[in-house]
């Protein structure tokens, strides 16, 4: 089945999907991961889950959020724990649906690539795919660490690990989680 998406992205931007995406129903096991307080979230993992525990064994988590310490690392922040416990529990067959904001859904992602899922176990759906500047995880090449900033790719921000201003590339790491970010002065320096 397709599944259609928003406007098409730039290249090196994620695609995100319009509706969430259906239940795998050739799946052993479902994860469901709702992170986030936004009534969207819980609609999304609840219509999730009514569709999945009808297939095969279902784990749901939900979690507040997914943060990161001052060096960038995810810390272990209200929720990070369980979905990192989850994720290791997790065996071959397993879909793996996030639902929430992108910062969370992108960093969640990165966690259970970086733990061996691949991308036919993982699904997702963002709720503010749509909206102009969001929360996302940036990746400040010049202190070498992911921050939760408030931008968009081609915006700018603050780095508050280094203090220079950033320029947000329109360019996403699958495997970090993040964008990359560099210091938006850089090239008028002479």
């Amino acid at each position: 089945m397709s599944v259609e998406t928003t406007t098409e992205p730039a290249p090196g931007l994620p695609v995100w999907p319009i509706e969430p995406e259906p239940v795998d129903p050739t799946a052993a096991t479902y994860l469901i991961i709702a992170i986030g307080t936004d009534p969207a979230t819980a609609e999304v993992a609840r219509s999730w889950v009514a569709a999945a525990e009808h297939r095969a064994p279902t784990r749901l988590v939900v979690a507040d959020g997914v943060e990161s310490d001052a060096a960038g690392h995810d810390s272990a922040g209200i929720g990070r724990a369980d979905i990192v416990t989850a994720l290791q529990a997790a065996r071959v067959g397993v879909r793996i649906m996030v639902v929430g904001g992108q910062y969370d859904v992108l960093t969640t992602l990165a966690i259970a690539r970086a733990r061996g899922a691949g991308e036919a176990e993982l699904r997702c759906f963002v709720i503010d795919a749509e909206a102009p500047t969001v929360d996302l995880p940036v990746y400040c090449a010049h202190c070498r660490a992911t921050h939760r900033m408030h931008t968009s790719p081609g915006g700018s921000a603050v780095c508050p690990g280094c203090g220079r201003r950033l320029e947000v590339h329109e360019h996403h790491s699958a495997a970090r989680g993040s964008f990359l970010a560099s210091d938006a002065e850089a090239r008028d320096l002479r």
